[in-house]
């Protein structure tokens, strides 16, 4: 067969599995973003700045995308995937807690051998693993692996513990469409969402997750998931076409109103930004915000007082500076509060931030392709920074 043929129906099929996940969403999952109330700081709290390296004897030459979960009574847990190098058939998941202080030895909850032996068919690698907790205390794990070829052709699969990650279930992978079911990544904060009703609240907790695409452009998308007593039930929507945006962190603003933060993957090489008052069901129009983006990763949250923090590389080429910049008009505008790495010989990449029912704000992020590195804030830090930034000269 030709190799335009084989492109064209290449782009058929991408337009067509477009025109699938642009279906609204619908009802049957959520009725709107969870939005806890958050503990304000006291006006008397000490600012609070600690940094420490989550798997610093884990010894592996290659560390990637970090996430943070908090687990049942308020412990935190953290997951990576790392090996050889990026595509390799070894890599593994690995899983770490927080426990008094101290994190556990890093262990692997995710292996090559489990997934091919699960599926009954071989993969090339793995990546991204993205952990739910349920409010019954079940773990849901989603990951990303590929057959052949590049990140552009992997699928999400998931599997459960009931066991706080000692075991899980078999994977499973997620089909997110009936004609092009590959090409989708997991990537960012996961949010919880508000049941349909008071009645089927018992039924399972529900996700949004986010989503992005790279068959031929960069889409950024939404996994709509809900937990059945047999699985999960999974829908997909976008948030915008234009080949242009992806990896989206969402921020809620309320029920119904978030903000979703794009990494660039144009000529403009700026954070893109997105709105929503429907819950996630429709977007705007991504726009360009004053931050630059060098084609990486990004991460925002909500503050108490209801304010946004973005942690971002300050840069249009290269990933050595990771900051944290601040807003105070739900994202219309920001202001650089602090520079956290500027190594010229080291990445500092792929931020994840959360924050805990204490209050405290947590960041995870690779640093120099071997270290996970971790950042623990509290509010009363973050208005010192911006409160020092309104006072320097301008």
């Amino acid at each position: 067969m030709p190799l335009w043929i084989r492109w064209m129906f290449v782009v058929v099929m991408a337009i067509l599995a477009g025109a699938v996940v642009r279906q609204e969403c619908g009802d049957s999952i959520a009725k709107g973003f969870e939005v806890k109330t958050l503990p304000i700081p006291s006006k008397d709290s000490i600012p609070l700045f600690q940094e420490e390296i989550i798997n610093k004897d884990q010894n592996l030459p290659f560390i990637h995308v970090c996430s943070l979960v908090e687990l049942a009574g308020g412990e935190l847990g953290a997951l990576w995937y790392g090996g050889p190098y990026e595509y390799c058939h070894d890599n593994c998941v690995y899983y770490s807690s927080l426990n008094k202080g101290s994190w556990a030895p890093p262990r692997a909850i995710m292996t090559p051998e489990k997934i091919e032996r699960d599926l009954g068919r071989p993969i090339r690698c793995l990546g991204n693993p993205l952990l739910l907790v349920n409010r019954n205390g079940s773990m849901r794990l989603l990951f990303v692996t590929i057959a052949m070829g590049r990140w552009s052709g992997a699928q999400i699969n998931t599997c459960l513990s009931k066991d706080g990650g000692v075991s899980w279930s078999r994977v499973e992978r997620l089909t997110l469409s009936p004609l092009c079911n590959f090409s989708e990544l997991v990537r960012n904060r996961p949010l919880p969402l508000l049941p349909v009703t008071a009645e089927t609240a018992p039924s399972g907790d529900s996700w949004c997750v986010p989503l992005y695409q790279e068959l031929i452009g960069k889409f950024p998308e939404l996994l709509w998931l809900k937990e059945t007593g047999d699985g999960a039930l999974v829908q997909k929507s976008r948030i915008a076409g234009g080949c242009a945006t992806l990896q989206p962190s969402l921020v809620p603003l309320d029920k119904e109103r978030a903000v979703a933060l794009l990494r660039d993957w144009t000529q403009a090489k700026k954070i893109f930004i997105s709105r929503t008052k429907d819950g996630g069901i429709t977007w705007t129009a991504p726009i360009a915000t004053s931050l630059p983006n060098p084609d990486a990763g990004i991460s925002g949250i909500r503050l108490s007082d209801g304010n946004l923090i973005i942690a971002y590389n300050d840069s249009v080429i290269l990933r050595e500076k990771l900051s944290l910049a601040f807003s105070n008009d739900s994202g219309a505008s920001w202001k650089n509060i602090f520079q956290l790495e500027h190594d010229p010989d080291a990445c500092s990449s792929y931020p994840f931030l959360m924050r805990t029912s204490d209050g405290l704000i947590h960041m995870v992020y690779t640093h120099d392709g071997d270290d996970i590195k971790m950042l623990t804030i509290n509010e009363s830090w973050i208005t010192a920074q911006v409160v020092g930034m309104e006072k320097r000269p301008q």
